[in-house]
């Protein structure tokens, strides 16, 4: 069963006033890049990584860049100004260019605290439940990235407009679903923000 993943990258970083991916939480590790590591220990087949058009992937550790063309995709989203159904519209449509996957794995590039273990948790429940339309992370029974989505769920995805993401999808009552609990609830954040970022940084450094 083909698993893909859509690593979205192409966030304007307005709240933040920089390029946020390309922060540093400590030398030579980049906000972008960390958990993109680690979506590349878990069981993924390929992971497509989501950018803007003006910008490159600088942030992209050095160590991941052999596995370029092999797992690793990109594509510029033309008009992820609009929001990120777009981006995501994107990921999908380079995710599904050689070959259709079963599902994918949506992810954030700025929330580092995501694990290879929550990526293939999604992965093996819906390998039990193939009959899922989609598999979340979640916190007290609320759905966050990152989230497995189904086949099935595909052509809904690309009709999303603005900032919708898929999430607005699994409260349809067409589609059914599982949230796993997370219960360190840290893991789900991001930094949109400087106060957010301070905050991603203490974690981060705690270890």
């Amino acid at each position: 069963m083909k698993i893909a993943g859509i690593y979205l990258a192409a966030g304007q970083s307005k709240r933040m006033g920089c390029s946020k991916l390309s922060i540093e939480l400590e030398p030579n590790r980049r906000l972008g890049g960390i958990a993109l590591e680690r979506a590349l220990q878990s069981s993924l087949d390929h992971i497509v990584i989501v950018t803007r058009r003006e910008e490159g992937v600088e942030w992209l550790p050095t160590t991941l860049k052999k596995v370029e063309g092999r797992r690793l995709r990109s594509i510029h989203c033309l008009d992820a100004d609009k929001g990120m159904a777009h981006s995501l519209r994107s990921g999908l449509q380079k995710a599904c260019e050689q070959e259709v996957p079963e599902a994918v794995v949506v992810m954030l590039a700025d929330q580092p605290f995501i694990t290879a273990s929550m990526i293939d948790g999604l992965i093996q429940s819906f390998m039990k439940r193939p009959q899922l339309d989609y598999c979340a992370v979640g916190c007290m029974g609320a759905p966050r990235p990152p989230v497995l989505i189904a086949r099935s769920m595909f052509e809904a995805v690309g009709q999303l407009e603005g900032d919708e993401g898929a999430r607005a999808l699994f409260f349809l009552p067409h589609y059914s679903g599982m949230v796993i609990e997370e219960d360190e609830h840290y893991r789900f954040l991001d930094a949109d923000t400087p106060e957010e970022l301070e905050r991603v940084r203490f974690y981060y450094l705690k270890g």
